[in-house]
């Protein structure tokens, strides 16, 4: 195996779990401006959001990075990485759009939903070409 060709797959499976965290991160942030302790998960709206986010990215991340990776193995390291940074892109863009106002998170959703769809379709395609050889 040349790892050398999944370095960029590997580079944006560390970008994801870098937003993942940044939405942890921002959490954390929310709980201390509003005084809420844990175990609590509401307490205030900026909290509510952010914990939306978070769980929101968890979600999709959770989806995301085994579909880049069997992108990556059975399709295209390249490809796979650039549907991936996509994927970060809009996830990013959707977090950000969803912490300034919620109802503007639509575009950067439906940009992530495409790019994992990308990747599905790109395993799926690679994974039954090797299969059906």
């Amino acid at each position: 195996m040349n790892l050398a060709a999944y370095a960029a797959p590997a580079l944006v499976t560390l970008a994801m779990l870098a937003l993942v965290f940044g939405c942890a991160v921002q959490v954390g942030r929310m709980r201390g401006r509003h005084r809420i302790d844990a175990p609590a998960m509401t307490g205030h709206l900026e909290l509510d959001i952010a914990v939306r986010v978070h769980a929101n990215t968890v979600e999709n991340a959770l989806l995301a990075v085994p579909a880049l990776w069997l992108a990556a193995l059975f399709f295209s390291p390249g490809w796979a990485a650039a549907a991936g940074a996509v994927w970060v892109a809009a996830r990013l863009w959707f977090a950000l759009a969803y912490l300034r106002d919620p109802k503007r998170r639509g575009g950067g959703f439906l940009g992530g939903l495409l790019a994992w769809a990308a990747l599905m379709l790109m395993a799926a395609w690679g994974a039954l070409r090797v299969l059906l050889g």
